[in-house]
């Protein structure tokens, strides 16, 4: 039994690290497509021990590491400091960082990934024009987003209804503008 899950985490770490690398080089975002394409590159069986989004971000963050440190950590403060001025824009709206940067495993080809509070996509929809910020409306897992053109890299905003004390999606790196401005002082 133990050599079987040796076996199984083995099997799991090597597609994380291929998916890590298939993310980092060919700027593939969805976690999913990512395993996919890694468990088919390793001709292992579909469906087979799938790594958490969270051990791709580990392996990402490993990779990055090792291969261009000091890029990866002027990508990950360039994008934290973008994340810092957007929550500020819609601070009415108790932005929340999410994704990538938040949990560090953040590539050239990374999203700045925002959930706020909010009871109706109209209201956040007329400070985007107000604003004079272009978007574009998308459906992600059933939820409402908007991908925001910025630079040095876009910015996908989910709607998330306000439900105190209930966290949305999977156990993943979440910061509050707070939060973040303390990692910032912190590391600087």
């Amino acid at each position: 039994m133990a050599n079987r899950d040796n076996r199984s985490w083995q099997s799991r770490a090597r597609i994380a690290d291929l998916a890590a690398r298939y993310m980092a080089e060919h700027g593939i975002r969805d976690y999913g497509l990512a395993k996919r394409k890694a468990v088919r590159q390793l001709g292992l069986p579909d469906g087979h021990g799938m790594p958490s989004n969270e051990e791709v971000d580990a392996a990402l963050i490993q990779r990055q590491d090792l291969y261009e440190p000091e890029e990866q950590a002027a990508t990950l403060d360039a994008l934290r400091q973008q994340a810092l001025a957007v929550m500020g824009v819609f601070e009415r709206f108790e932005p929340v960082l999410t994704g990538a940067v938040a949990s560090g495993a953040v590539s050239e080809n990374s999203l700045v990934e925002l959930e706020i509070n909010v009871d109706s996509s109209k209201e956040f929809e007329q400070q985007l024009h107000n604003a004079g910020i272009g978007f574009k409306i998308q459906d992600k897992g059933g939820r409402m987003a908007y991908l925001l053109y910025a630079e040095p890299a876009d910015v996908l905003v989910r709607l998330v209804p306000f439900e105190p004390h209930r966290t949305h999606g999977a156990a993943r790196a979440r910061l509050t503008r707070a939060q973040l401005d303390r990692l910032m002082a912190a590391r600087g």
